[in-house]
């Protein structure tokens, strides 16, 4: 399984190789970078310059640099080699745009005289304010006051020294222009491969009660262990037999140890689109947060019918019983996966709207133009 943060720079580049020509400077966490991957960067036609990132050295640096302005978030990307090759390729050569993306790339970029464009994807303030409202632990909401306190004062500065700033949501461009009315933000939402995720309309396949994501991943922990908490419990009263799914990247100790005659978890998948198909319900208890849910354009498209929160249809802007169901209790929650479970004609009918919903505005072509109109103005 790929992350979006990966996913949708290799979708970008891909199109922007067709039209212009591309330098990219990339993080790798590996001191031999996985030749596979630059390879296939490599073939869109843009020249690759890895900088090797020790996850620990990076911890150490984020530790030193506690009492500067910078965000945890940021200071753990602030790397005095990545900016010597910066500033040589700008030297040497000729660029009509900068792209920095996500703000963790806008330090490297941000004074250099060409335009700019930062694709900031979410407002971090807002995801780490909600973060932080919604942590248990107590190391997580320290973490996340004081990543909060300080993106507060970052955030609606960075965003002055490009030439336009994009989101991926219409609520993210909101909260920045609470912050700082007056940078130049624009539209970039996120897509998903409508081929790839291909439609299954046979609901006699669909069995299960589903969850996708990187299973590392604090948040993603949260809304399982909710799952199985709160949820399934109201679920198996009626459905005490109900398979409930897991699969992804790197599951925690605490998410193995949940296996169980019904409940499955499968890690580290070649393959996500057979699990999308067969998936009955995709359930997913979103909390806090900000930006898009990939993983729900990913379920649409398969067909998945979706049970999701506010925050989690954020971007996505699907219509209650009408291309998902939404909720925000977890017995809503409950009550939605069992309305899904019972009503057979429902859940084909929320699956069709749904698919139609990601072919309007959530292809990859639908983000292309997007770009494209962002760079025409810039350019």
């Amino acid at each position: 399984m790929i992350g979006g943060d990966r996913l949708k720079p290799y979708h970008l580049l891909s199109h922007l190789a067709k039209h212009y020509d591309v330098t990219l400077v990339s993080f790798s966490y590996s001191q031999f970078p996985q030749k596979s991957y630059i390879e296939e960067i490599e073939k869109l036609g843009v020249e690759v310059f890895p900088v090797v990132q020790n996850p620990t050295m990076a911890v150490l640096g984020s530790g030193f640099r506690l009492m500067q302005r910078y965000p945890l978030e940021i200071s753990f990307y602030l790397r005095k080699d990545f900016r010597q090759l910066v500033d040589k390729l700008t030297k040497e050569r000729k660029f009509d745009l900068g792209i920095a993306f996500f703000m963790r790339t806008a330090e490297y970029i941000k004074n250099k005289n060409f335009k700019k464009l930062l694709i900031s994807e979410d407002c971090r303030t807002l995801y780490q304010y909600r973060s932080y409202k919604e942590s248990t632990s107590l190391l997580q909401k320290g973490v996340r006051f004081w990543d909060y306190f300080k993106l507060k004062r970052y955030e609606p500065r960075i965003v002055n020294h490009f030439d336009a700033v994009s989101l991926v949501s219409p609520e993210d461009i909101v909260a920045m222009k609470e912050q700082n009315s007056n940078a130049n933000y624009k539209l970039l939402t996120n897509g998903t491969d409508l081929e790839k995720y291909a439609f299954n309309e046979n609901f006699e396949e669909r069995k299960s009660i589903l969850f996708t994501g990187k299973l590392d991943l604090w948040a993603n922990q949260l809304m399982i262990m909710r799952i199985v908490n709160e949820i399934l419990p109201i679920v198996r009263q009626k459905y005490p037999n109900i398979l409930f799914e897991i699969v992804g990247a790197r599951p925690s100790s605490s998410i193995l140890a949940l296996q169980s005659k019904f409940v499955k978890v499968h890690p580290n998948v070649p393959e996500l689109v057979p699990y999308l198909q067969r998936a009955r319900v995709f359930l997913h208890p979103h909390i806090g947060g900000s930006g898009i849910q990939n993983k729900l354009l990913e379920a649409m498209a398969c067909g998945a019918p979706v049970v999701t929160t506010f925050t989690g249809n954020q971007g996505i802007h699907a219509k209650h019983k009408f291309e998902a169901l939404i909720g925000e209790s977890s017995e809503e929650l409950a009550q939605h996966t069992l309305t899904f479970l019972e009503n057979e004609d429902l859940s084909k009918s929320i699956s069709y709207n749904a698919r139609k919903l990601m072919e309007e505005t959530h292809s990859w072509s639908a983000v292309f133009n997007q770009l494209d109109h962002i760079l025409k103005e810039l350019l």
